[in-house]
């Protein structure tokens, strides 16, 4: 079997098992049988295991750099490190949709060995799941990742097989890329399993079953909680990459892309809040559910973003084949994870009013005021989105959406969301009665903060006269605004926290309300932490002239910067290429090679090398014998007499491989016909076979601030030549303890033009992150009653029993 069959092989029999499984269970779950049930699990295994084993094989073949796979030749070449070859796995669509489909198909295979298939309901949900998987697994098929080199080039013989790849994105060679996106697919995969008893939630319920929502509503929690805790992470680490590679000066920029996984996450963050308030006759009965329902299709909505190529982003991917199959997976999730709740809700849900209304302010319709406020915040981010298409195929015109819109709309938002926050952990501890006397003081603060703005850098964003009055209002508010709402939050939930920790003789339940309240702290730090960053940015540039000299000075001039307190020194220049030590075998032919590949090659430009040992010119052509083989180099056109090769030399040269070009000469297999300008010595080969990829420049800098060294580093940019020749940013960051010196260099000809940002509270942004995501593991690992450690300890302790889900007291 060839090696591209093999993983042809591996799909296909993944997709079979799969599609198996997946009829088996929904079969199962409308007969109400357990015919066939055990080989359900079996088959699920086995779908897992081959998509795994093809993701093993397909990185193998990015290591060994295996250019018979055209995905492989599309997305790495042999100058790229180990690393960012893994990396390369995931550059492009199949690569991603084949991490994804193995995550799902774990994750599927993981819930059935934990939770079983006994029950119709848990046949229903795994059905769902493992349909999820086998589409991807089928979407492959159909765009794989095992393409053969020959569907890359048909002109080329059978055979062919090229010496080096094309290379990877070059925004996709940083260290935080190279994890990101396995932690983002996590995160998806993950939210498959709450989609799955979301939508069987509404088919029981419909058919009469009573519906599923709480027998699952652990798992629920524990699935929903771990999707956000890589969700979050997979975002930060995105950001500190948009820091490192793309040169903006700041971790947010309302890229499109950065955008589309913001919704899921926003959405997420609104539906664990759902679930934390569901009761089976209370008003998150239906809107629980739902939220749960919806989350994979807005995930699929913004891969659809990424992957489909509808959007100009960035670090966005091609349009291709695959895009096509993820609008019809948005459509079908779309169907069953907002359509079918919602009729439900429009057509089949009874009236349960009981005519009896309890005190309007109270936590059910607090936390039912805090998830329709992040509703609206995930909203304004979907319809900046979707616009500008629905506006090109409407009218045809192409509009923008600028991070204007963005601000403009979430900040009223936010500022509701973090009073309301603040009311709720207030209400929790002092009653109704003082936690409105605070609310009324904080509201109070916030809106007299919002007149008062210190300069014009304190405004929200400029606006003219001609705005509408919203705008005008919103635009000219202080973000002074947001600073009582922050402490709100911060006061009100160290308040709560310790006020509950200590009462409570239950460990676990301490540790969850440490976890709540750092998740919701580091929150409300990240948010001002953000807004304050971008605001007071402080931004002057300098251009050093004699870059080039003044690195070979011993003690070279130092520059102030204009309009600020920074002073840089060159200590270095240098101009590079990668590879930076090319070996011309990497990209050329031996005759042992030419020979192994005989006709495949015929009549086709290849490099070759070899040591000459016989010579014979004639009047139009030289014919050099390359390591005593039946394989010369032809030299023909103008010139060919001029070429200056001896015996013993080592030389290279591109041109057409011919078989039996000259029949009548001894000892002659294949003869390449090169032009003169085409040949050259190994040690200084033509430009036909120059293998620079990457070109950079670059200066040393010590960075000087109020007149002392504050740190030592380069900056510059590369230009990749085989891809487009674009540009990528190498910057330098000094993290201080109140900002990052952040230093941009455009290097050319011996000057450096430097661009110098003073970006505040960075450290304190990144503390938050780490607060928020450790409070996130505290809680996932440690709610006394939907807890890892608790659903751990109870398969130990009793591994027989059915899972038992008690109702969380949060």
């Amino acid at each position: 079997m060839g090696e591209p069959m093999i993983g042809t092989a591996l799909l296909s029999g993944a997709t079979l098992t799969g599609l198996v499984a997946t009829l088996l269970l929904f079969r199962g779950y409308l007969r109400r049988d357990d015919a066939y049930a055990t080989a359900v699990v079996p088959l699920i295994g086995t779908t897992g295991a081959l998509l795994v084993v093809a993701l093993g094989y397909l990185t193998y073949q990015f290591v060994v750099t295996d250019y018979t796979n055209a995905y492989v030749w599309n997305n790495t070449a042999n100058y790229i490190p180990l690393l960012y070859r893994v990396t390369g796995v995931y550059a492009g669509n199949e690569g991603s949709i084949l991490l994804w489909a193995s995550l799902t198909a774990v994750v599927a295979f993981w819930a059935a060995r934990r939770r079983g298939i006994g029950s119709p309901d848990a046949k229903l949900v795994q059905g769902l799941t493992v349909g999820i998987a086998t589409y991807f697994a089928a979407m492959l098929l159909v765009d794989s990742p095992f393409t053969d080199i020959a569907a890359e080039f048909p002109e080329m013989n059978e055979g062919y097989v090229p010496l080096d790849g094309t290379g990877l994105n070059p925004l996709l060679i940083d260290p935080y890329m190279a994890i990101h996106p396995p932690i983002m697919f996590i995160g998806y995969a993950l939210m498959t399993m709450p989609f799955a008893i979301g939508v069987a939630h509404f088919v029981s319920t419909i058919r009469g079953d009573g519906g599923i929502f709480g027998d699952w509503i652990g798992s629920i929690t524990r699935w929903l909680r771990a999707s956000w805790l890589f969700l979050t992470a997979a975002i930060v680490l995105g950001s500190l990459w948009s820091y490192r590679v793309l040169g903006w000066g700041g971790i947010w920029a309302w890229d499109p892309v950065e955008t589309a996984v913001l919704i899921p996450w926003i959405f997420l963050t609104a539906t664990l809040h759902a679930v934390m308030n569901y009761r089976s006759r209370s008003t998150y009965a239906t809107l629980a559910p739902a939220m749960t329902a919806t989350t994979l299709a807005l995930v699929v909505y913004a891969t659809a973003i990424v992957r489909s190529g509808v959007f100009r982003s960035v670090h966005s991917f091609a349009d291709d084949g695959i895009g096509f199959a993820l609008l019809l997976l948005l459509a079908v999730t779309t169907i069953l994870g907002i359509g079918l709740p919602l009729g439900y809700w429009l057509l089949r849900e009874p009236d349960a009013s009981s005519g009896e209304s309890g005190p309007w302010i109270s936590r059910p319709n607090l936390l039912h005021l805090a998830v329709l406020g992040i509703g609206l915040l995930g909203f304004v981010s979907v319809w900046g989105l979707t616009f500008p298409v629905l506006n090109t195929y409407i009218t045809g015109m192409e509009v923008e959406v600028t991070d204007t819109y963005y601000n403009m709309w979430s900040y009223p938002i936010l500022l509701g969301i973090l009073l309301t926050l603040g009311f709720y952990m207030d209400y929790d501890v002092e009653g109704r009665r003082r936690a409105l006397l605070s609310l009324s003081a904080f509201t109070a603060a916030t809106l007299v903060a919002a007149l008062i703005a210190p300069t014009e850098a304190w405004m929200l964003t400029d606006t003219g006269p001609n705005d509408a009055l919203f705008y005008r209002l919103i635009g000219d508010a202080s973000v002074l605004s947001l600073l009582p709402p922050v402490a709100y939050v911060t006061l009100t939930v160290l308040k709560r926290a310790l006020e509950l920790i200590p009462g409570s003789p239950n460990r676990h339940y301490q540790f969850k309300q440490v976890g709540i309240a750092m998740i919701h702290v580091g929150f409300a730090i990240l948010v001002v932490t953000v807004a304050l960053s971008y605001l007071f940015t402080a931004q002057s540039s300098v251009i050093v002239s004699d870059a080039r000299q003044e690195a070979e000075l011993n003690d070279a001039p130092v520059h102030d910067v204009p309009d600020s307190a920074y002073a840089v020194q060159v200590d270095d220049y240098r101009e590079y290429q990668r590879p930076a030590d090319p070996d011309v075998r990497d990209v050329a032919l031996s005759v042992e090679e030419v020979t192994a590949r005989g006709e495949s090659i015929h009549e086709t430009a290849q490099p070759v090398y070899g040591t000459v040992t016989e010579i014979n010119q004639g009047p139009e052509a030289t014919i050099v014998q390359l390591d005593d083989s039946p394989i010369w180099l032809g030299v023909v056109g103008e010139g060919q007499e001029s070429v200056d090769v001896s015996e013993g030399d080592q030389v290279v040269g591109v041109g057409f491989v011919m078989w039996d070009y000259l029949p009548d000469m001894s000892r002659t297999d294949a003869v390449v016909v090169a032009e003169p300008g085409n040949v050259g010595p190994v040690t200084n080969p033509p430009e036909a076979v120059d293998q620079t990829r990457v070109e950079g420049s670059a200066v040393g800098l010590t960075v000087y601030e109020g007149g002392d060294p504050i740190g030592s580093g380069s900056a510059g940019q590369e230009q990749y030549r085989q891809q487009g020749d674009m540009e990528v940013r190498d910057v330098f960051v000094d993290r201080g303890l109140a900002h990052d010196t952040y230093v941009i260099a455009a290097v050319d000809d011996g000057t450096a033009s430097l661009t110098i940002r003073q970006i505040p509270l960075m450290n304190l942004m990144r503390a938050s992150t780490v607060v928020l995501l450790t409070g996130m593991l505290v809680v996932l690992l440690f709610d006394p009653a939907y807890g890892l450690a608790r659903a751990w300890s109870r398969r130990t302790d009793q591994p027989n029993a059915a899972e038992a889900e008690t109702p969380s007291d949060d």
